[in-house]
């Protein structure tokens, strides 16, 4: 039994890798576009907090926050609105102090920024 020439191995294996590469690229752009979103919605409620804290209106983040609730696929996005609506229910308390208020909410933010 005869393995062949050298050139029909090299082409077998440039055709898995190509194989490979395109049952794998896929999944990796997926990957990599979830963060990106996540990352993009961390930065998005960032802003809205601090506004909604410096303005005392809350309409602009409960807004975006029902609308983006629609588009959630990930867990990691599921702890990020967690966090989003704990700063809402602070935003909203009218018992809890101002200072308090921003003590709280910068934790939330932190959060936001990893």
């Amino acid at each position: 039994m005869a393995i062949g020439p050298l050139s029909e191995w090299v082409t077998a294996a440039a055709e898995i890798a190509a194989v490979c590469v395109a049952l794998f690229l896929p999944v990796y752009d997926k990957k990599k576009e979830k963060k990106k979103r996540t990352r993009n919605m961390k930065a998005i409620f960032g802003y809205l907090i601090k506004k909604a804290l410096d303005e005392n209106d809350t309409s602009n983040l409960e807004s975006y926050f029902k609308i983006g609730y629609l588009i959630i696929d990930s867990d990691d996005d599921k702890q990020v609105y967690t966090m989003v609506q704990h700063a809402i229910e602070i935003l909203k308390n009218p018992e809890i102090a101002p200072a308090k208020k921003k003590e709280d909410i910068s934790k939330v933010l932190e959060y936001l920024k990893q």
